[in-house]
């Protein structure tokens, strides 16, 4: 549940960040590429969903929990389906029919981050859910997003600037909006002993990378951003994928032993 809840959420970071990109900016090949990596890892969500097969003899809840698991994958499916259809409409941008795709895929996404991650972390009410969710997925689309919009700098020469500009400061926005919901979570949930305590060693290690890491590189990252280094800028951001990444893993494996998240 945990590998499909972190495949979805990436994979719809990616896609809900490319309004941020814009299509004539980085051309057609690259929205198809992000659709392309989006599917494989909506595609991994399936499998770990079905994966959760259930027990021949268990409890009713049990059981309950693998039937709801199985739906969690049809709706993964649904996604994918969109995704490949948005993909084959790409070419006719002024359309209803890729408008319309391009709409219903960001609430499948949505709809599938936010009921993955209420699956596997069961919180207390719905809203810790989707708040959650959608804090994770906009940090995780957010910093790779930049990342690999970097490496495309490499491909299209003479490209404007400003989506990578807008992706970085989506990427501050981001982790200032993570490290809000961490430390709410903790605090109104009165889970600070057991997770800073308990689970110290490994909250520490996901607040250092996960929360502290973005903010701390951000300055260099905007720095090499507005000289227009671009190459510096994709080294930096490298290390800040890392960091979210061992952050985000570390962070839904304790929001699961809390059912808060953190």
């Amino acid at each position: 549940m945990l590998l499909a809840l972190f495949v979805i959420h990436l994979a719809a970071g990616l896609y809900l960040s490319l309004p941020l990109i814009g299509r004539r900016n980085a051309g057609v090949k690259f929205y198809r590429l992000t659709l392309i990596i989006a599917g494989v890892l909506t595609a991994i969500a399936i499998a770990a969903h079905l994966s959760v097969a259930p027990p021949i003899a268990a409890a009713s809840g049990e059981i309950a929990g693998a039937t709801h698991a199985q739906r969690l994958a049809v709706l993964d499916a649904s996604a994918l389906v969109l995704t490949a259809l948005v993909y084959f409409v790409l070419r006719y941008p002024k359309r209803l029919i890729f408008r319309g795709a391009a709409f219903l895929l960001g609430c499948a996404f949505i709809s599938a981050s936010v009921l993955a991650y209420d699956s596997a972390i069961h919180p207390v009410h719905i809203a810790w859910s989707v708040i959650g969710s959608l804090s994770t997925t906009a940090l995780l689309g957010s910093v790779t997003m930049a990342m690999l919009l970097g490496h495309w700098y490499l491909v299209v020469r003479g490209m404007a600037i400003d989506p990578l500009e807008r992706l970085t400061i989506a990427t501050l926005a981001a982790a200032v909006a993570k490290l809000i919901v961490v430390f709410a979570a903790i605090l109104l949930g009165g889970a600070w002993h057991e997770v800073a305590v308990r689970q110290g060693i490994f909250f520490w290690m996901r607040a250092g990378w996960g929360l502290a890491g973005p903010l701390v590189l951000y300055p260099m990252i905007w720095g090499t951003v507005k000289i227009r280094s671009t190459m510096a800028a994709t080294g930096i951001l490298y290390v800040d994928v890392v960091a979210v990444l061992i952050g985000e893993v570390l962070g839904a494996w304790i929001s699961a032993l809390v059912h808060l998240p953190v």
